[in-house]
């Protein structure tokens, strides 16, 4: 089992440079390096997760706990400038898609550098991080928030929007965020559980993948 989790690690981080290179036709350049930073602090998360397979890890590697919370912005942040580049509205710019974002932004950001968070022994290998309740219920809500509204402004584009490519990849968008919220959820209120299932997130990578390139070609 460690092993496979090992692997499993590397096959995410794998996906998450694949994903990284699909954002390299995304204009304007400040939005292709805020892509390129988010999918490297995916990364970073995995880096992470590795290195507390540890059994010294918290001692050791504690000051890399904020990185374990990647994917909370490096999957959320992609996903909202993907679905822009998918349909190209004229009245939206990504500097005005990133001021309706800042309030998710913030908040991911707050959990991400002042979430308690306490170690706590993996039942398969090393040590996991498990956010207090009172973090932990607001994660919940800022999550559900954000997956309540992206899935529906995704599903009203695709019954809107007569492309099949368009609407295909906003599928993979709306089945990656549902998967990771329903995961998230089997985390947060099955207690015994603390290793985040890597498999929703590897299917979200895949779907922002699909989606930019579905994009690029598309222009």
């Amino acid at each position: 089992m460690a092993h496979l989790y090992l692997f499993l690690l590397g096959l995410a981080s794998g996906l998450a440079i694949l994903a990284i290179t699909s954002y390299r036709r995304v204009s304007p350049t400040w939005l292709k390096w805020l892509l390129v930073a988010s999918g490297l602090f995916v990364i970073s998360r995995y880096v992470t997760m590795a290195l507390f397979t540890s059994e010294e890890a918290p001692q050791r590697f504690w000051a890399l706990r904020h990185c374990w919370y990647g994917t909370s912005l490096g999957l959320t942040l992609p996903s909202v400038f993907a679905v822009d580049q998918l349909v190209r509205h004229p009245a939206m710019t990504p500097k005005k898609l990133l001021i309706r974002f800042a309030p998710f932004l913030i908040a991911y950001l707050t959990v991400i550098f002042f979430a308690d968070a306490q170690a706590v022994p993996d039942r398969v290998v090393g040590w996991s991080l498990k956010l207090t309740p009172p973090w932990r219920a607001a994660v919940i809500v800022v999550q559900s928030v954000f997956v309540l509204g992206f899935v529906g402004i995704s599903l009203m584009l695709m019954a809107k929007l007569p492309s099949w490519p368009i609407r295909r990849a906003l599928l993979g968008l709306v089945a990656g965020h549902v998967y990771l919220t329903l995961d998230g959820l089997i985390q947060a209120f099955g207690g015994w559980y603390f290793r985040p299932n890597l498999y929703s997130e590897m299917v979200t990578l895949l779907a922002l993948w699909h989606a930019y390139e579905t994009a690029a070609d598309l222009r």
